[in-house]
């Protein structure tokens, strides 16, 4: 199930300094778990301001957390060099959104993880949050199921930030089966759609990311 916020009331509280129909449409995107819309209504609404401090009083990890949940990296690292440094100072939660950004742009995939589960995130952000863990694990699992032939519970709970329990789930629903004398499972390979062609480029970059896995 996609994460969604509990309520329009709790996703409205971190929407400032926009017009009521952005507001409204941030927090039922939120709500509704349309997570790919964030992004694009925060960035237009940026853009449409007259006001030249729009970005004083703004929801910055929301914003950056859109970018990141989109794949738009370097939307993200743009945003945070147009957030007022004095937006930055005491705000452990944004601080935490820089530091995911930081490791998702080196492909750090242990570092990735936590990020995301190493910190207590708002009420109001943790539907994102989710729903970024369910893209990136489904994402890893993809990747594996195009580089690997056979691959153990263990390396599978290390690079989805899972416990190795819910590696065997996880593998188990790709349609992998479980040898018991190897302890391993044989992948079954998993045409990549043309989203994900798009996303990877092709072979020879999904073999980069493979390195980056390997080298957690």
């Amino acid at each position: 199930p996609v994460p969604r916020c509990q309520s329009n009331r709790a996703c409205q509280s971190i929407l400032v300094t926009m017009t009521d129909a952005v507001k409204d449409a941030v927090a039922s995107s939120i709500q509704e778990g349309h997570f790919e819309h964030i992004a694009t209504l925060l960035d237009a609404a940026e853009l449409a301001s007259a006001n030249p401090g729009v970005l004083d009083d703004w929801p910055h990890a929301l914003h950056m957390l859109g970018h990141i949940y989109d794949g738009n990296l370097s939307d993200a690292r743009m945003l945070w060099k147009r957030i007022p440094e004095s937006a930055k100072q005491n705000n452990p939660e944004l601080e935490a959104v820089w530091r995911l950004l930081q490791f998702c742009w080196n492909r750090h995939y242990q570092g990735i993880w936590q990020a995301l589960q190493g910190f207590q995130w708002s009420a109001q952000l943790k539907p994102l949050i989710d729903a970024i863990m369910l893209k990136t694990r489904q994402q890893l699992m993809d990747l594996m199921s195009s580089a690997y032939a056979t691959v153990s519970p263990a390396k599978v709970a290390s690079f989805c930030g899972i416990t190795e329990d819910d590696a065997v789930t996880a593998c188990t629903g790709q349609g992998w089966t479980f040898n018991a004398l190897t302890g391993m499972f044989t992948v079954a390979p998993k045409p990549m759609s043309k989203e994900h062609l798009d996303g990877y480029a092709n072979l020879r970059q999904i073999a980069d990311y493979m390195v980056h896995l390997e080298a957690d």
